[in-house]
């Protein structure tokens, strides 16, 4: 998320803001992010600001705040469901002792999970190139034999 967002990658980063324009758009033309708090100074603070400075700022500054998360989940990890063959019925039976036919599927289901934009499980480093790939799901099936 971090880099993403730096990059302009992340969804964030092509909202529309709080004035009906695209976060994208140039601050005299209604776009930017707004941003509010207060100043070195105690003062409020409460303006638009750039998209690409307001989001390029942080790795520079090594604020990181935007960019972490409650990574609770739950997840189905893996599912198999099988059935055995009646080898005594098929005529192959005298070769083939047993058979098992199963479905797989690898992370199939993340049922919850506090953050929206990645899937918390996926992650694999906490900087730079060691970012995540997007998760990925698999099917396939499964034949065991018995001779």
């Amino acid at each position: 998320d971090y880099w993403g967002s730096y990059s302009g990658l992340t969804a964030k980063t092509a909202a529309v803001n709080d004035r009906g324009h695209s976060v994208r758009d140039a601050v005299e033309d209604g776009g930017g992010i707004h941003v509010f708090g207060v100043d070195e100074t105690g003062k409020d603070y409460d303006v638009y600001m750039d998209a690409k400075d307001y989001y390029q700022q942080f790795p520079n500054s090594k604020i990181s705040e935007k960019s972490v998360y409650d990574l609770s989940y739950v997840k189905m990890r893996e599912f198999s469901i099988g059935y055995k063959l009646p080898m005594e019925r098929i005529s192959v039976g005298k070769y083939i002792k047993s058979a098992t036919f199963s479905i797989i599927a690898r992370n199939p289901w993340l049922i919850y999970s506090k953050t929206k934009d990645f899937d918390p499980s996926e992650i694999s480093g906490i900087s730079g190139e060691d970012g995540q790939f997007p998760g990925t799901r698999s099917l396939g099936f499964n034949l065991k034999l018995g001779f």
